[in-house]
Order: C-alpha cells, then sequence, then structure tokens
C-alpha cells in the first residue's frame, strides 16, 4: 500500500507537535486574545476581571487581512507556441477555466480567510481534492493550528513533501462514515454519541490516509506501537493520489528563523494593558464603596451589632463602643499614563495606526501627509503578503490542473465565469485544453489596496504615463474593459454633438421647430 504505515503517521505527529509546540502556543494566545477570551487574574485581591481596554490585536489583523485580499489577482497562462491561433485560444481557455475554478470555489472569500491566517500565524495552509460532483478541483483551506508539515531545508518552499492535518468528529458521525472499523475503537466507559475523538489525515504525493485515535489507557500514555496499537488507533480509509503530487500548498510569512505572526509580540503589552486598566477600575470603585475599619473608643471595646457589611450592599453597619471610619483610596493618575503609553508601544509594534480604528492623529494636517503616514505603514507589509499568495496560488492551480487531468481528462466541462471581461461560458477538455501548468498569478498592484488603487490609476492618467484602457483592464469595478471604452467615447461623442447644437441654436442657424423636435 502506498504511504507509511499508521504506526509511522502517529510518531511523525508526535515528533512535530515536539517540535513546533512554541509556535502553537503562541498561536492559541493570539486566537485567545483576538477573540477577547483572555481573562485577567489579579490573585493578590482574589479576583478576576475581563478585559476593558482596545483590542489593537484584532482591529489591526481585521484591517491589515481586509486590505490584502481587498483586491483580486489574476492569471495568465502562456501559449505554447505563440503566434499559432490554436494555442493561444487554448491558453486563454486554460485561464477561463482556472477563473472558473476560483469562482465555484468562492476564492474571494477563502483568500479573506487565508489573509488573516497569514499574517496572525504566519502560515495559511490550503488542501487541493477532486470535487467530483461538480467535476473540478476543490479548495480547503485549513486552521494552522490543525497543520503539522514536514520541515524543510527551505524556509521559502511552499510545498513541503508532506502534511499531517488534525481534527475532531463525535462518534456518531464516525459510526455513520465507518461502522464496520470503528467496532474495534477503544472508546473508554464514559462515551456518549457526540463524544469528540481525534481524526488524522496524512497527505503526500501517494496517498491519502485517514487515521482515528481511540482512548487511550491512561490520560498520560502515548500511542506507542505495541501488541494493543491496533485497538488506539484505526486506519479509516487510505486513497491512492492520482496525481503523484503533494496536494497541500503551505505559505508562511517571512520571517527570521521561525514562524512568527504580525501581532505576536502584542499579547504581552496587551495582558499588561488590561491588567493596569483592571487595577485602575479597581481604585475608582474602592473610591465610590470605600473599605472600612473599627476604632475603638477609649475605655471600649469596639463591636459589630450588625454587619459588618460591604459598601455595595446598600446595608446599614450598626456598632457599639467605636466609631467606623472609611479608608479613602484615591486614584493613580500615573497608571493612565503607563496605559496610554502601552497603546502607543503596540501600535508602533505591529503597525496599526489610528486610522484602522477611524480615528486621526492630532499632528497629521493635510490629507496628503495622513496619506503618506499610513502608506509607510501599510502598503509594504500588503505587498508583501499579496507577493506570498500569488506565489501559493500558482502552485494551487498546478495542483488543479493535475487533480483535472488524473480525474476528469477526458470529460467535457463547461460552466459560467463572471470573472469581469472574461465574462461568459467556457467549455473545455483538461487533457486536450491544458497542454502544461505554467501560469502565472499576479496582482494588478501589489501593495496597494482598492481604494488605493484607483488614486494610484488616476494619477498615472492624469501625468500620462498610463492610458485610459490600461486603467480601466486593471479597475476591479470595471467589469468589461472594452466595453467600457467603447461607452466612453460614444458618451464624448454624444458630449460635442450637444455642444454643436447648442452653439448652432444660439446662433440661430437652427430653426424654433427644428429645435421643439430635437427636444
Amino acid at each position: 500500500m502506498a504511504g507509511p504505515s499508521k504506526e509511522k503517521i502517529v510518531e511523525l505527529l508526535g515528533e512535530r507537535r515536539n517540535a513546533q509546540s512554541g509556535v502553537l502556543e503562541n498561536m492559541r494566545l493570539l486566537r485567545d486574545a483576538y477573540n477577547g477570551d483572555i481573562v485577567v487574574p489579579l490573585p493578590e485581591m482574589d479576583r478576576n476581571e475581563q478585559v476593558a481596554v482596545a483590542n489593537l490585536i484584532s482591529t489591526g489583523l481585521d484591517q491589515s487581512a481586509m486590505r490584502i485580499a481587498s483586491t483580486t489577482p489574476d492569471v495568465y497562462y502562456p501559449p505554447v507556441k505563440p503566434g499559432d491561433n490554436a494555442s493561444e485560444k487554448r491558453a486563454r481557455t486554460r485561464k477561463r477555466a482556472t477563473l472558473g475554478w476560483w469562482e465555484a470555489n468562492k476564492m474571494n472569500l477563502k483568500l479573506r480567510r487565508r489573509a488573516r491566517y497569514l499574517i496572525g500565524y504566519a502560515s495559511s495552509p490550503v488542501v487541493l481534492r477532486p470535487d467530483f460532483k461538480r467535476g473540478i478541483c476543490r479548495w480547503e483551506v485549513r486552521n494552522p493550528l490543525t497543520a503539522y508539515p514536514c520541515p524543510t531545508e527551505d524556509p521559502d518552499d511552499l510545498v513541503p513533501p508532506d502534511v499531517i492535518y488534525t481534527y475532531r468528529r463525535p462518534f456518531k458521525w464516525l459510526m455513520n462514515m465507518y461502522p464496520e472499523k470503528i467496532q474495534r475503537l477503544s472508546v473508554g466507559t464514559n462515551y456518549t454519541p457526540d463524544t469528540t475523538f481525534e481524526i488524522l489525515e496524512y497527505i503526500d504525493a501517494e496517498a491519502i490516509v485517514t487515521l482515528v485515535l481511540g482512548e487511550k489507557p491512561t490520560e498520560n500514555a502515548a500511542y506507542q506501537p505495541t501488541g494493543q496499537f491496533s485497538k488506539f488507533v484505526i486506519e479509516l480509509e487510505r486513497i491512492p493520489n492520482r496525481t503523484n503530487m503533494p496536494l497541500s500548498v503551505v505559505p508562511g510569512r517571512i520571517t527570521l528563523d521561525k514562524p512568527m505572526g504580525q501581532f505576536d509580540g502584542l499579547i504581552g503589552m496587551y495582558q499588561q494593558q488590561a491588567r493596569l486598566m483592571a487595577l485602575e477600575t479597581i481604585a475608582v470603585e474602592r473610591g465610590i464603596f470605600p473599605d472600612t475599619y473599627l476604632v475603638s473608643r477609649p475605655g471600649e471595646s469596639a463591636k459589630f451589632i450588625a454587619g459588618p457589611f460591604d459598601g455595595r450592599s446598600g446595608m446599614v453597619n450598626i456598632i457599639a463602643g467605636g466609631e467606623l471610619r472609611e479608608a479613602n483610596v484615591g486614584s493613580n493618575l500615573t497608571a493612565n499614563n503607563i496605559i496610554d503609553r502601552i497603546e502607543r508601544n503596540m501600535r508602533i509594534t505591529s503597525g496599526t495606526p489610528a486610522e484602522f480604528g477611524g480615528e486621526s492623529n492630532t499632528n497629521i494636517r493635510t490629507g496628503k501627509r495622513g496619506d503618506a503616514i499610513l502608506s509607510a505603514v501599510v502598503d509594504f507589509p500588503v505587498q508583501e503578503a499579496q507577493e506570498i499568495l500569488s506565489q501559493s496560488l500558482v502552485e494551487e492551480n498546478k495542483r488543479a490542473i493535475a487533480i483535472a487531468k488524473s480525474y476528469f481528462g477526458n470529460d467535457r466541462r463547461s460552466f459560467y465565469v463572471s470573472t469581469r471581461k472574461n465574462r461568459g461560458h467556457v467549455d473545455y477538455v483538461p487533457n486536450k485544453d491544458f497542454e502544461n501548468d505554467d501560469n502565472a498569478v499576479t496582482y494588478a498592484y501589489a501593495g496597494a489596496d482598492a481604494n488605493a488603487l484607483i488614486v494610484g490609476l488616476g494619477q498615472r492618467v492624469g501625468i500620462g504615463t498610463m492610458s485610459k484602457q490600461t486603467a480601466q483592464e486593471i479597475d476591479p469595478l470595471v467589469a468589461d474593459p472594452e466595453q467600457e471604452h467603447d461607452r466612453v467615447i460614444s458618451e464624448s461623442l454624444e458630449q460635442a454633438m450637444l455642444q454643436s447644437i447648442q452653439i448652432q441654436a444660439q446662433q440661430g442657424a437652427i430653426p424654433p421647430a427644428d429645435l421643439a423636435r430635437i427636444m
């Protein structure tokens, strides 16, 4: 059988989990901060506080990802024989077919999710599979927290030889899908139909292997290849890979020596800011409801007849033989300054300008200066991320072509494409039209979001370095550049004709009766 044994797959998973433990822990911390699930513990006060500060991690990550995915890349297939009409027609067919695949897979939405993974987790894995219902390739975006790629020597290698993915499924799902094999699985004594079990999916160039991990004999026991191994690890299915290519593409963010998200450095500052804010809130609360203490009068022993009650309870303390006094706690203004300083450090560290939250810096006096500052912070990270995703899409297209030729090679496919100037039906036969898998995926202007792209196009057309038709081809709002070009010419001629009629009417060259008919 193709592919490694189930014992080897489980062993590889354990090794990669240990090697990536630090990176995975950073991912989990970032996920909790992004979701707002961090709780601020205050052991000295025996209480916990929820985070009550601006979540710059969530704001900055979403804004950066939306800018990266705000423009859609284009794909180009070079003809095998330039100048040959048939070869160039097949190249155009390959392009339209690929754009159709993207549209069928909702690539615009997948790129938004993948941009968030790339910025936050420093990785954005995707798996490509045959979709037998539609007869095309299906893109599956995977969570980097559950992906364990094989380490490679080249840090820029987007296609690892193999990847192990993990996910969880309930017992009733396993029984419906694999009723015979699950009978041998060790499920423990307290399982229910909703009890979830971990699924392992190993993908390489030879096979796709799916395993399920059962209940271990003890909590801390490992899945060791002993005589009882088959009871705790069941192989659900082993499918040969017809493409002979690894079907996982794992683009990563460019760092020094280990995967690191753009916002990993903010976790400690975010927690420190939240802790200071919690302490400041507690100080204000104590100022409103101060602590009280009992002082005995000379020669008497003070005691409570009713109480002591907390000031927030609204109940009255009744005492005898003493006086009840309040401990006034004043708010420390230094804490507010430190909170603001931490927020500034977070913005500088992550490149999250105030404009991301709908604010403007007080030292910005002109719109041009504001655009320049925002561009310096945002444009280059967006450019790098877009170029990484474009290179990833090149490799993904190659695997999509291999899947189309391996599984649906001689089947004629036809579907509708609504992507900009390629709008219309496309008919293709994979083995005939896909002569090779050479392709290039590029953004119209890497580093620019949708708004900056339009401004840049207008400036280049204004100074004469770009034609209007080229700008129409790049503009994402122009669905058909050729039709738009004809409309612009038609409107210009119509305007010239109207101006000519107005001039002749003012000079009396057109009789009033003819003008009335024209109106």
